[in-house]
């Protein structure tokens, strides 16, 4: 288990695809703390992934800064 799903373990978003990419980008973020989200994910995909989860009206960030 890695120290992001330690982290987030109390993470509940209401989906799990959710909370696994909370945990994705906050490992991502860690590896390259000075990155921009385009150059901190591994691959296009990825990015959009995080730009999606970051502008998801279901993601509440109480919850996330709570369960950090």
């Amino acid at each position: 288990m890695s120290w992001a799903a330690k982290e987030f373990g109390t993470l509940d978003l209401g989906d799990a695809r959710l909370n696994r990419r909370a945990v994705l980008l906050a490992e991502r973020l860690a590896q390259k703390p000075e990155a921009s989200f385009l150059n901190a994910c591994q691959n296009w995909s990825e990015t959009v992934a995080a730009y999606r989860f970051l502008s998801n009206e279901d993601v509440n960030w109480d919850d996330v800064m709570h369960a950090h």
